[in-house]
C-alpha cells in the first residue's frame, strides 16, 4: 500500500507532476495506486475544493473528468460552487454552475 503510493509519486515527477500532461497520466494511471480523487485532506477538502481555492480552472476540469465531485462539501458545509463564488471567482463559478452534460472538458 505505502510502496504503491510512493511509486505513483515517484512516476508523477518523473513525467512532470506540475504540468497538466504529468498530471493527466497520473490520473490515467493510477489503476495500481490507492488513490480517490474525492478523498478529504487534512484540511477537510478535496482536491477539487483547493483547485477552486487556487483558482485553477485548468486542474478543476482535469479532476471533473477524473470523477471529482462537483457536489461534495467540505468540513464547513462549502462546496466548490459556494467558494467559487465567495471567491469571485466567476470563470470558475459558470464552469460549475453548467450541467454537466453540457459541460465541455478537453
Amino acid at each position: 500500500s505505502s510502496q504503491h503510493s510512493t511509486t505513483c509519486r515517484c512516476r508523477a515527477e518523473e513525467r512532470g507532476e506540475n504540468s497538466r500532461k504529468g498530471l493527466q497520466f497520473l490520473l490515467q494511471n493510477m489503476t495500481n495506486c490507492e488513490f480517490n480523487v474525492n478523498s478529504f485532506g487534512p484540511e477537510g477538502q478535496t482536491a477539487l475544493y483547493q483547485s477552486v481555492i487556487d483558482r485553477n480552472l485548468e486542474l478543476l476540469k482535469l479532476l471533473v473528468k477524473f470523477g471529482a465531485d462537483i457536489s461534495l462539501a467540505n468540513r464547513d458545509g462549502w462546496s466548490a460552487l459556494h467558494i467559487a463564488a465567495y471567491c469571485g471567482h466567476q470563470d470558475i463559478f459558470l464552469y460549475l454552475s453548467i450541467p454537466l452534460h453540457t459541460r465541455v472538458i478537453n
